[in-house]
């Protein structure tokens, strides 16, 4: 029985959000450890490891051989989606920044996918803008929790959304009660409560900049004590 691949909560997340699918394609995918454990846990029947640049992939090729999956998980070298075989069902794009996932988005709509689990490590509200833009929509996103680290991760399908505001755009949609999700809520009520006591103490006034916070900041904080009381009253 050969060895089975192991993630972290990250990925393990992830995984649990794109299955099930008959064909992932994984974006970024380094050492390809998504794919090796979708198919192990028959998440999935095979995969696309993409990765445009050379190392990765290198890195990927030794771990398909390393747990005897190569006639499952296929190497594509690719810019994003360009090079990618339009014949997948479930699209992860994980670890790159809001705006390089959109520009990935933009450049080569992923029509196929009818699930598509996205995972910024920066600027989530660029993401969610270019999302709500261009007719999708974020079924769920789930807070992950790795050491200090907090992570979103959203699930979307190609649904146009309704109307949206920019403050929607900085706001967790339709976030899975956890105590992660709790964590995650709490920092980034801290960063805007920051910004904002930042912005009060300006020489030059930023009036407008400053009720954006306000408001963004008092939705956080309804969001925050929402969650806390639902978990508290699943555990009294």
């Amino acid at each position: 029985m050969s060895e089975l691949c192991v993630l972290p909560p990250r990925l393990s997340v992830i995984a649990k959000m794109a299955s099930p699918c008959n064909t992932l394609a994984d974006i970024g995918t380094d050492h390809a450890h998504l794919p090796i454990y979708m198919i192990q846990q028959n998440m999935c029947q095979r995969a696309f490891a993409c990765d445009v640049n050379d190392g990765p992939l290198q890195r990927a090729r030794s771990a398909v051989e390393q747990f005897c999956l190569a006639e499952s998980v296929f190497l594509v070298k690719s810019d994003g989606l360009h090079s990618v075989p339009e014949e997948y069902d479930a699209l992860v794009i994980a670890g790159m920044g809001g705006d390089l996932i959109s520009r990935i988005l933009y450049e080569h709509p992923p029509r196929c996918a009818q699930r598509l689990i996205l995972q910024p490590m920066t600027k989530p509200e660029v993401l969610r803008k270019f999302l709500f833009r261009h007719g999708y929509s974020i079924v769920e996103e789930r807070a992950v929790s790795e050491g200090e680290k907090r992570y979103i991760i959203f699930s979307v399908r190609a649904v146009p959304c309704k109307s949206f505001s920019e403050i929607d755009c900085h706001l967790p949609v339709n976030l899975q009660c956890t105590p992660d999700a709790l964590d995650y809520l709490e920092k980034l009520l801290n960063s805007h409560q920051r910004r904002l006591l930042g912005l009060r103490r300006a020489e030059v006034c930023d009036a407008e900049a400053i009720v954006f916070e306000e408001e963004l900041s008092r939705r956080l904080n309804g969001m925050w004590q929402a969650v806390s009381r639902r978990l508290y009253d699943e555990t009294h």
